[in-house]
């Protein structure tokens, strides 16, 4: 056994706990797929908007092109004082070795400090791997290459201030709860949906501390909120009509955990309405599953009924995307059939769109964890075709999200790529912020860099100056303790709209800044007065200070445009 394995297995030993709160480290294990098709290997080529040294930057439409995604992300992170040295080729038993589950780590990814850790930890991931597969080079060859080429501090310069006549525009309101003692508030979502068949609007909010989903119709100082049920640790809700009555249920992503682990406590949760009454019936469809974080409803087999597809984030040895088709015979029951698309964790996200408009409904995922990716799966009747649209730069990118929309109004879907996770160790990366994937046709995308922003979490698309094009709202999550600590004391933004001005060109306004805690974003004309509205939800932390700004925000704030 190697001397690299040894020590590897030594530092295994000494460490009998795993770090629970960690959701994106690597799962050692080599990627395989069951009931897919090859990956397209036609990728296009990126364009993407370069803004080094800049916490934040508009995307001016120009169209550059570069030799890869993966290349001009990984630029974003890299100081001045770093970039030559980290673009040297790592030697070929450390490109082996640590670039075998994932792309190889870029060394200007974490500063000097944190590498020991890194690297110990990669270490330990293969030795628990039970894999023998490959030949580790010595550990302090690894740490001596990552540590000469990593900067000795990040530079996060100061953020723009805040945009005073753009603030003018707005109410700030904010709402609250508590069914008995209040429970510090941990929103995950929020959602704003059509009920049928009355055809009333409300916003759905999740809450993953509270376990709670929650009807809250809004209204200027009139704001009201009706406990729908309580669901384990709800990620998100999709609307739907499962058992086609012409009712609007709901279907919950529970993850079954709060912080991340491997178990089977993960469900898919359907909150059916009652057909008399319009109250919510909870009917576990899905149970014993990793994490679930999101689920997607679409006619997926192509019978006319609606399916579902889970995406099972899971944690290191759990984890899959999950399609479930309906084989139910009426309304009063519904049953399916569960068939595993894809066996790798991370997934976040899930979103039907017939992408190549065949009449099979296709679907858009964003996987996290060590494959930091958004790909298109292509229903080919009997499998998936699986199709990458973008890479981020390396694992430490941190995937949270996408969102489907025409930004360029050209009549196909777009995505909004959202990076900036650093729940998993604590540090901000340079690379986090907003990508636009344009979609250009045959399945392949443009990516235009929209802007910087240290721990980006949700971006919505909406028309919120009312000039008939898209505007982008973008929100911040970054936890009470990040590092660099210098990033918390320039007071980060918190929200940030993006005004799209012509040639596709984006201005940034600041909104709000010093408070970065919001996973949980939506916009709509709340008070259908003919000007959008926005609200943000919460995340905090017990660890927030109590005199902090952070510990002061409610659950929900409301912005009313006037």
């Amino acid at each position: 056994m190697s001397e690299a394995r040894l020590n590897a297995l030594e530092l295994v030993k000494e460490k009998e706990k795993w770090d629970d709160v960690d959701i994106s480290e690597s799962r050692s294990r080599l990627p395989f797929f069951q009931n897919i098709g090859q990956p397209s290997m036609s990728w296009p080529r990126p364009s993407i908007l370069l803004s080094i040294a800049l916490v934040f930057s508009g995307c001016n439409g120009s169209k550059k092109t570069g030799d890869s995604i993966r290349g001009e992300l990984a630029l974003l992170s890299k100081p001045a004082e770093a970039r030559s040295d980290a673009d040297l080729p790592a030697p070929v038993g450390i490109q082996r070795f640590c670039g075998d589950c994932h792309e190889l780590p870029n060394p200007a990814s974490f500063v000097r400090e944190v590498w020991y850790d890194e690297i110990h930890k990669g270490f330990e991931f293969y030795a628990r791997s039970g894999r023998t597969d490959l030949h580790p080079p010595p550990l302090e060859d690894v740490l001596k290459f990552y540590r000469e080429r990593s900067p000795a501090q990040f530079a996060f310069p100061e953020p723009p201030p805040l945009d005073s006549e753009w603030l003018s525009r707005f109410d700030r309101e904010s709402f609250d709860w508590k069914d008995g003692n209040y429970i510090t508030p941990a929103v995950s979502s929020i959602r704003w949906v059509e009920f049928q068949p009355e055809g009333d609007r409300r916003l759905v909010v999740t809450d993953m501390r509270e376990g709670s989903i929650n009807s809250v119709t809004p209204a200027p100082k009139k704001t009201t909120r009706t406990l729908i049920d309580r669901v384990g640790v709800p990620a998100r809700v999709t609307p739907c009509d499962l058992n086609e009555d012409g009712r609007t249920d709901l279907v919950v992503a529970d993850l079954g955990s709060f912080n991340p682990y491997d178990h089977a406590l993960g469900r898919a949760v359907w909150l059916k309405r009652d057909a008399a009454t319009h109250d919510f019936q909870s009917i576990t469809i899905a149970e014993k599953l990793g994490r679930v974080a999101d689920v997607a409803v679409a006619d997926f087999s192509g019978d006319g009924k609606p399916d579902l597809l889970l995406a099972e984030f899971g944690h290191r040895q759990t984890g899959s995307i999950r399609l479930f088709t309906n084989q139910s015979e009426d309304q009063r029951t519904v049953r399916f059939a569960q068939n595993v698309i894809d066996i790798r964790p991370g997934a976040m996200q899930v979103l039907a769109n017939d992408w190549n408009r065949d009449g099979d409904m296709d679907f858009a995922t964003v996987i996290s964890q060590e494959f930091e990716c958004v790909e298109l799966f292509i229903n080919q009747g009997r499998k998936f075709d699986r199709h990458r649209a973008a890479t981020g730069g390396d694992l430490t990118f941190g995937s949270v999200g996408i969102e489907l929309v025409d930004l360029d109004q050209d009549g196909d879907q777009d995505i909004l790529y959202v990076n900036g996770d650093t729940f998993d160790n604590n540090f901000a990366n340079r690379s986090h912020g907003l990508q636009w994937l344009e979609n250009v046709g045959n399945l392949e995308f443009r990516l235009h860099r929209l802007l910087d922003l240290p721990g980006a979490y949700r971006a919505v698309a909406t028309d919120i100056d009312g000039d008939s094009d898209l505007d982008i709202l973008v929100v911040a999550n970054l936890p009470t303790i990040v590092y660099p600590t210098l990033l918390n004391e320039r007071s980060p933004a918190s929200i940030v709209l993006l005004e799209q001005i012509p040639d596709l060109q984006f201005q940034v306004h600041v909104l709000e800044r010093g408070t970065p805690r919001y996973p949980a974003l939506e916009a709509a004309d709340f008070n259908a007065d003919g000007k959008m509205d926005f609200a943000v939800g919460v995340q905090l932390f017990e660890t927030d200070p109590p005199s902090s700004p952070a510990s002061k925000l409610p659950r929900l704030t409301f912005w009313w445009q006037k």
